[in-house]
């Protein structure tokens, strides 16, 4: 790692005109202001308050970044996370980088300036490009942690432990269940596919129409953003369709409660059209709501993950493990 000496050194000038930079003194000139600051974006320098005066090996810290804190798939892992980290006496840090970006590397970066011990991260978005890629890698190298990715899996992190989910599969036996009982006009709800999840699943989707020999139409794909609000308005043009489908895949639980939002205000039965959702949602049972959905136990993933970070720590040297959990369907009337 870079530090405030190396800085100093290529720059030609004291530690203390480097600081005085970076805790913005007006008793540094402009000329050398410009080469520190360009120095230190090229280098990604980030000062550390603890890391500094402490090894990684001393923290007693976690740092966990997950992506949407008000979904609670979310919630629930991060308390497999945190009820297997407390048992063994070390602290979480979490932050939400709400599937942007910029807040991913806000977040890593405070977390490089503190100290970690490991890093359990479910990625903001998918990092296709090769320079989003290459600025990934600097910022989790920058880290001199282990890292477990969990649920959205980045193929170019070679070297990371994870733990996922089988979407693919999750759909296509979703959609195949809806298939066997005699559904086929059957409507998905998902994502825009320049996610990953939203690819697995669209292709789950339509590998299970296309094997029993049924058109994938176009007019029963709507692809939002994931977001409860958007998934109750691409749920109203679905269900306004004048040809509507019989039962719909809804592809996380914010678009499901989107899509019953939307079936409520318009007025249709549970008879006239069926759904199946990933994960279950407790809520809709006191509404007694026969919801049928693909079951991923959300707290053992936090856990797993969690186990495996551990194991990490303790064994750096250990083959790559990767952890894929199958899915379950949970049928009540279809």
């Amino acid at each position: 790692m870079v530090t405030i000496g190396d800085i100093a050194k290529e720059a030609n000038v004291s530690k203390t005109t480097v600081s005085r930079v970076l805790n913005n003194s007006s008793l540094v000139d402009e000329n050398t202001r410009q080469k520190i600051t360009e120095l230190i974006e090229k280098y990604n320098y980030v000062p550390s308050t603890i890391a500094r005066n402490l090894s990684k090996r001393e923290s007693s810290t976690i740092g966990v970044i997950i992506p949407e804190i008000d979904n609670p798939f979310f919630g629930e892992m991060l308390r497999g996370i945190m009820d297997t980290m407390e048992q063994v006496g070390l602290t979480v840090m979490c932050f939400n980088s709400g599937d942007k970006k910029e807040k991913d590397m806000k977040a890593l970066a405070i977390l490089r300036q503190n100290g970690i011990k490991g890093l359990i991260y479910t990625p903001a978005i998918d990092y296709s490009g090769n320079e989003e890629q290459s600025m990934l890698k600097k910022w989790l190298q920058s880290l001199d942690s282990p890292v477990v990715v969990v649920d959205r899996e980045l193929e170019f992190l070679q070297n990371a432990d994870g733990v996922f989910f089988d979407n693919e599969l999750a759909a296509y036996k979703a959609t195949e269940a809806l298939i066997q009982s005699g559904h086929k006009k059957i409507a998905i709800i998902n994502a825009e596919l320049d996610r990953i999840l939203a690819r697995e699943r669209q292709r789950g989707y339509e590998r299970a129409l296309k094997e029993h020999n049924i058109e994938v139409n176009d007019k029963y794909i709507f692809l939002g953003d994931y977001t409860e609000n958007k998934a109750y308005q691409l749920s109203k043009q679905c269900l306004n369709l004048e040809e509507k489908p019989t039962a719909v895949l809804t592809c996380n639980n914010n678009t499901t409660m989107g899509f019953f939002r939307a079936k409520k205000e318009i007025g249709i039965e549970d008879s006239e059209i069926v759904c199946i959702g990933f994960d279950n949602i407790k809520a809709l049972e006191f509404f007694d709501i026969n919801f049928n959905y693909i079951e991923r136990s959300v707290y053992s993933m936090g856990k797993k993950a969690a186990d495996l970070l551990l194991q990490r720590i303790k064994n750096p040297d250990q083959p790559r493990i990767k952890y894929i959990i199958e899915p379950k369907l949970v049928i009540k009337h279809i």
